[in-house]
């Protein structure tokens, strides 16, 4: 069974899902051939020919704040997510409970549980939470009316009601949410995409985002179709997953359907993902 709580010094990081979806291997190996991507995943490809993806959330326990690191898929417009405030109610975790969300981007799989309808309006879901996005990511899917339009109604029900709340927090660069976790930039994935560093007592781990859906991310650094920027993306993928190996950092991928926690590692000269 894979684990899903770590420590990290005194920073406490539980993984906590929204649910699953399935997909082609395609989707998120983009001009990978078959050849190449099916003995590559081994027993993760499914008879059926997909590969399970994750929609993994943190709760983050640092310096006596409670962080939500993405809200996962949420239960709108007959979402495959739908169970993460359940999830969190198993662990003794309500809405009220959260200091700060923090999306690392703006993507529908990210932002579900942002907001809820009340009243015929969308409003916070997490009463008294911060929302934390980079200011580049929020600039990148909110100002241009048109690619509002072409993204589709998520973007009205878990995004923008946030404009004009007080509880909304743009922030550029490495911002430090807590004295032992960071916002670290890495883009590629989409514009403003944004990492956690997480550093306490000597120890230290990265909270990926989307930098990575699946370890082959990081072993090959293949890029994945929705990545909105490729080259950065892949060159994204090189330099943290060298600071990765070099460091030897723990890493918690939310989409990793094998296990959220584990490390990068060099074996017989090659990127090696070890899941916990």
């Amino acid at each position: 069974m894979s684990v899903d709580r770590v420590t990290v010094g005194s920073v406490e990081i539980a993984r906590v899902t929204d649910g699953t979806m399935t997909g082609l291997p395609a989707f998120f190996f983009s001009g990978i051939p078959p050849s190449m991507y099916e003995p590559a995943l081994g027993d993760d490809l499914k008879s059926n020919g997909m590969i399970d993806v994750e929609f993994g959330s943190f709760l983050v326990r640092s310096s006596g704040k409670t962080l939500l690191i993405d809200t996962g898929m949420g239960n709108k417009r007959g979402s495959p997510g739908g169970r993460l405030l359940d999830n969190l109610k198993q662990i003794g975790v309500s809405p009220d409970d959260i200091d700060v969300v923090m999306n690392t981007h703006l993507h529908v799989d990210h932002v579900g549980w942002n907001c809820i309808e009340q009243n015929r309006a969308y409003v916070p879901t997490f009463p008294n939470a911060e929302y934390w996005v980079a200011e580049k990511e929020w600039l990148f899917w909110t100002s241009d009316p048109g690619l509002v339009s072409e993204e589709g109604p998520y973007l009205a029900s878990d995004v923008l009601p946030l404009r004009d709340s007080p509880q909304l927090k743009l922030v550029d660069g490495e911002a430090a949410i807590t004295p032992e976790v960071s916002l670290l930039p890495t883009p590629g994935h989409t514009p403003g995409h944004s990492s956690l560093a997480i550093s306490s007592a000597g120890e230290s781990a990265i909270i990926l985002g989307d930098v990575a859906h699946h370890p082959l991310h990081l072993e090959r650094l293949w890029i994945a179709s929705v990545d909105e920027l490729p080259r950065t993306s892949r060159r994204t993928k090189r330099a943290l997953a060298q600071r990765l190996i070099d460091e030897q950092l723990l890493v918690a991928a939310g989409h990793f359907s094998s296990g959220g926690f584990g490390r990068l590692v060099m074996a017989d000269g090659r990127r090696n993902w070890r899941t916990l």
